[in-house]
């Protein structure tokens, strides 16, 4: 079936075009609002500017498809194949795209607003400068995916893996990231403030200039439980206008250094080796700690809380090291 055909029978009001052979077709800026394409071959079609909000596209191929300045909003993409098609710029705003493979697509300036992504495979898809707030990635996977910019407020990212993620100058606030990997990913100024972070893995995660203001990386049910995995990562620079509880957290070997930790809490963190030159702790609350070799030169510990610290070869605050 070629474009004419289809868009011929859907002026006369036939909708099922359901497991139809459309590889290659072109229809651009067409109406097609609520089609069923259900299990269609779209591969290599150009669909660019058509409105199919409402459509049903559930395990249809669209690989290499362009999909540019589409309207897909509300549309049922439920198990399809979109490897490495094109929607930038496209509305897809309350979809449907649960166990979509949309590994290497290009989702860029893309509007996903409320979108359902979960355990879908978006690997090194390009969602940079996207719109996705509110959108569910729990258990997707988004390895080496490109998210710089994005709005991605509120969003569910539990148990998602964003290892190798670039999420720089990302819009995080509020965002759910519960037990997700988010190791070796770059967090470069972002903005995390009241995300939930209890379990997540930041594994060698950049969060240089990142805020994290009031952001929660410990689980408050399991008490002292070891869950936030945060070791060598990068805060340099880093500024928090809130209290920050890194409560049981794992920092070994962490730079943090010149970060404005004023008031947080560490009570059993583990901070072996990690570097705190310049770090100002005032009023900080450093209870049950093991800062064994460990770097405080420099460091402002006015009025913080310590007990129960393991300082065995800490370089202390005045550059002498502790025996």
């Amino acid at each position: 079936m070629n474009g004419e055909e289809l868009l011929s029978l859907y002026q006369k009001s036939n909708r099922d075009f359901s497991r139809a052979n459309l590889s290659q077709v072109q229809i651009i800026q067409a109406q097609l609002e609520n089609i069923d394409l259900s299990r269609s071959e779209l591969d290599w079609a150009n669909l660019s500017g058509t409105n199919l909000a409402g459509a049903n596209l559930t395990r249809a191929n669209l690989t290499n498809a362009r999909l540019i300045k589409t309207n897909l909003a509300g549309a049922n993409f439920k198990s399809a194949d979109l490897a490495e098609a094109d929607f930038s710029w496209a509305n897809l705003e309350k979809a449907c795209l649960i166990r979509v493979d949309l590994s290497n697509a290009n989702l860029s300036q893309s509007f996903f607003r409320d979108a359902n992504l979960s355990d879908a495979d978006l690997s090194n898809a390009n969602l940079s400068r996207a719109n996705l707030a509110g959108a569910n990635f729990s258990r997707a996977n988004l390895s080496g995916a490109d998210l710089t910019g994005v709005d991605l407020s509120g969003a569910d990212f539990s148990r998602a893996d964003l290892s190798e993620a670039n999420l720089s100058n990302a819009n995080l606030t509020h965002a759910n990231f519960n037990r997700a990997d988010l190791s070796g990913s770059s967090l470069r100024q972002s903005n995390l403030q009241q995300a939930m972070l209890q379990g997540a893995n930041l594994r060698s995660a950049n969060l240089r200039s990142a805020v994290l203001a009031g952001a929660v990386l410990k689980d408050s049910e399991r008490g002292n439980s070891s869950l936030s995995t945060i070791s060598q990562l990068s805060l340099s620079n880093f500024q928090a206008d809130n209290k920050i509880d890194f409560g049981s957290a794992n920092l070994r070997g962490a730079n943090m250094q010149n970060a404005n930790l004023q008031g947080a809490s560490f009570r059993f963190a583990l901070l072996f080796k990690t570097n705190l030159e310049k770090a100002n702790l005032e009023n900080a609350s450093l209870i049950d700690i093991y800062l064994r070799g460990a770097n405080l030169r420099g460091s402002n510990l006015k009025n913080s809380i310590l007990s129960g610290v393991n300082w065995k070869g800490t370089v202390m605050p005045d550059g002498t090291i502790h025996p």
